[in-house]
């Protein structure tokens, strides 16, 4: 199957307001529970699923209805796909197009940033990177099946050469996307480097679609850095939001224009985080969501490395539950946060 590249005429769509603050993707993280929590807590202005399958997908493959589930808030929510070929991609963006107008997602995301071996070995991810015209593709395809917002995740590929980090920037946005996230660091950085968001300000003025800025963004400081006048048109949160939930709320009222964050209570956060698990994911997902969440929240905690042994290593929501009410009654000042002096 091939598709014909054209000029991208469709007005391009931002389903959310200049200098937003949205949720990343997550493995394991942003399902149903996760995104209803932080909608709770005063959310972000856009979400994304945690990153799915397209040939699982429209193969209805086991749970696939809830990696692709975009609530509590379809409207501002994409499905990220990941996929090996260009057709795969658009069989799913047709599938996904058959949902329930409720239900469907406001968007579609395409993962070309996912390094994770067995991701880059099937041919998915970022291992997209060293094929341009391929992955230009592999947007029109899913362009000429999706008719929502349309959006692509990446990281900067093998190496740190920016005019080719450019070109593979330039080849997807020319092919349909309406915005583009970046991840600036290498497939092999993990995170043991700080991102080059040099790189997401020179594409922010080299692309001619808006970009979102994505890599260790934790407080108002690196937020308005990346948000300036010749900036990304967003930024993106990841791990900073399982650490604290509450961040959305908080960054929208140190960036100016909201009501100040009141206080919140980490024992009763953690508590409806599983009572939601327990409501909204299939029971074979539930330990292995709550110990991936658990792992990021307990990391701020004075004892962290003993409350996230003990959470980690309960057999049952009902131990995990017991052992967090357990340390807050022992350490107190652990439990209730003032986000005025963070």
């Amino acid at each position: 199957m091939s598709f014909i590249l054209a000029p991208y005429s469709i007005v391009q769509m931002l389903p959310f307001p200049s200098k937003a603050i949205l949720l990343a993707p997550m493995v394991g993280i942003t399902n149903r529970a996760f995104r209803t929590l932080v909608d709770e807590l005063g959310g972000p202005d856009y979400a994304f699923t945690e990153m799915a399958s397209a040939e699982a997908f429209y193969s209805h493959a086991q749970y696939e209805a809830f990696y692709t589930d975009a609530r509590p808030s379809p409207l501002s929510t994409s499905v990220q796909f990941y996929a090996r070929s260009a057709a795969a991609m658009a069989m799913a963006c047709e599938e996904l197009m058959k949902r329930d107008g409720a239900e469907r997602p406001a968007g579609i995301d395409i993962n070309f940033g996912c390094s994770a071996p067995h991701i880059r070995k099937s041919g998915g991810g970022s291992a997209w990177s060293s094929d341009p015209a391929g992955a230009a593709e592999f947007v029109a395809a899913a362009r000429a099946a999706w008719q929502g917002v349309l959006s692509a995740k990446i990281r900067m590929g093998p190496d740190e050469d920016y005019d080719r980090f450019l070109g593979f920037c330039a080849a997807i946005a020319d092919a349909g996307l309406d915005f583009l996230t970046v991840h600036p660091r290498t497939d092999g950085q993990k995170f043991k480097r700080s991102p080059r968001h040099d790189f997401t300000l020179r594409l922010a003025q080299g692309l001619s679609l808006p970009v979102v800025a994505n890599g260790d963004i934790a407080d108002a400081a690196s937020a308005q850095t990346l948000l300036g006048e010749k900036g990304a048109a967003a930024i993106m949160i990841g791990r900073e939001a399982v650490r604290r939930p509450w961040i959305f709320r908080l960054l929208r009222a140190e960036l100016g224009g909201a009501a100040p964050c009141p206080p919140q209570d980490r024992q009763e956060i953690s508590l409806r985080f599983l009572s939601l698990v327990e409501d909204l994911l299939p029971e074979a997902w539930r330990l292995q969501s709550s110990r991936r969440f658990f792992s990021y929240f307990c990391e701020p905690l004075s004892f962290s490395h003993h409350i996230k042994y003990r959470v980690m290593n309960q057999a049952t929501l009902a131990g995990m539950r017991a052992s967090l009410i357990e340390y807050f009654e022992q350490v107190p000042g652990d439990r209730i946060v003032l986000p005025a002096a963070e």
